[in-house]
């Protein structure tokens, strides 16, 4: 038998391989580093691993971290590749800048995020603002006032500069998802604007997570609840948003009182399919039962995280769980996801079986301000009517969920 021996010029070249095989293999990378390392194999691969590493970029209130992006910014090929932007607090007490060097942050963060329609992909949005541990917080005088100059608040002045940069000038984004998490209670005058409007226009996912832990001060409470009452339903959710389809509303704080004067009578999504409430208490006043039920026709995911069910000491629950379960069994008429669970160690729940994927289902109810001790109401009784209920909403919902899976299947077989 003859023995042919490969010569290094019959050798090929993973670089050989078509393109389409190629673009298969980096498209199955998932991990950054893996990508950089790859984008930096030859110009083949980093033309193709170039528009994955960029779609989803990062910035910080930090001067190297916005120059950075700046950068990006002016660099045309990867400029438009970028489909997320997302801001991440930065309160490294390694990396504390001096004031000259935050001024020359907070210009640039504002020359960036006034400028976001230099990336023509971009679709989504993400401010992670200053979360519970600020070594400045926004400090309220005695007569409810808040004086920036005396007191300067980091947190408010890169949550301000991001905010308005946001709506300077004509061209701005189209956004179709916006996410905002630990928004103060700083009252600005441009969230009733026009151009806060047109940004909100074309949003299909929005969360908003407010966090009155950052407001200190003996009329603290006065901008926590302008935070709820006005800019939260007025502002974020008042505005015309025909396209909503997904809504997530967190109190990043205990579940604040002021959730129980929420009012979204007003407010309704045609499209909205998706409600998520993460530490907002429910009460016998229905408000936020009745936003939910409204949304009946459309809504098919209701996740209520940590979310309790407020109790008198005195009379027991007013309004409790079963009634609730048994009112979304009756009116949320496409829903086939449905999670009712907790995070949070310090609540008294009733435990009502089964599980929501890998959390317990739990009905909460919540006692007083802080205090979390049961009243001289008949726990048993309630909590076996609770669990009968909410054991028929899941039981009703799994059966129109693989209802519509079987549905699903006989027409694909067709």
């Amino acid at each position: 038998m003859t023995k042919h021996r490969l010569g290094h010029s019959a050798q090929m070249s993973i670089s050989a391989c078509p393109i389409e095989l190629l673009a298969l293999i980096v498209n199955r990378i998932s991990d950054d580093k893996g990508l950089r390392v790859v984008r930096a194999v030859d110009r083949m691969f980093c033309a193709l691993a170039t528009p994955l590493i960029f779609q989803r970029v990062y910035v910080k209130n930090r001067l190297p971290s916005a120059q950075n992006l700046a950068a990006l910014m002016e660099h045309d090929e990867v400029a438009q590749v970028v489909k997320t932007v997302v801001f991440h607090w930065c309160n490294d007490p390694e990396r504390v800048e001096d004031t000259p060097t935050k001024e020359s942050t907070y210009i640039a963060l504002e020359i960036i995020f006034s400028h976001l329609h230099l990336f023509p992909a971009l679709v989504n949005l993400e401010l992670n603002l200053c979360p519970d541990i600020c070594p400045q917080p926004l400090v309220v005088d005695d007569s409810g006032h808040v004086d920036l100059d005396r007191n300067p608040s980091e947190a408010v002045i890169v949550e301000s500069t991001l905010l308005q940069a946001l709506l300077r000038g004509t061209d701005r984004p189209h956004l179709k998802s916006l996410a905002i998490t630990n928004l103060s209670g700083y009252p600005y005058k441009f969230s009733n604007s026009q151009d806060f409007v047109e940004v909100l226009s074309s949003v299909e996912h929005l969360h908003i997570g407010l966090n009155d832990a950052l407001i200190i001060g003996p009329c603290a409470w006065k901008l926590a609840e302008w935070m709820w009452l006005v800019t939260l339903p007025d502002s974020l959710l008042g505005p015309t948003q025909a396209r909503l389809m997904s809504l997530t509303l967190v109190s990043h704080h205990v579940p604040t009182s002021f959730s129980l004067l929420l009012d979204f009578s007003t407010l309704f999504f045609p499209v909205l399919h998706r409600i998520k409430l993460d530490r907002i208490a429910l009460d016998h006043h229905r408000r936020i039962e009745d936003f939910i039920v409204a949304h009946g026709r459309t809504l098919r995911t209701l996740v209520l995280d940590s979310c309790p069910m407020r109790v008198s000491f005195e009379g027991g629950p007013p309004r409790p769980w079963h009634l609730v379960c048994n009112r979304f069994a009756e009116t949320l008429e496409v829903l086939v996801d449905v999670q009712f669970h907790s995070r949070d160690e310090w609540y008294l729940d009733i435990d009502a079986g089964g599980t929501t994927g890998d959390l317990e289902t739990r009905l909460l109810y919540l006692f007083g301000g802080l205090s979390w001790e049961y009243g001289p109401w008949e726990r048993e009784h309630v909590e076996l009517l609770d669990r009968i209920a909410i054991e028929h909403l899941l039981a009703k919902v799994e059966q129109r969920r693989l209802g519509e899976k079987t549905s699903r299947a006989g027409y694909a077989a067709m």
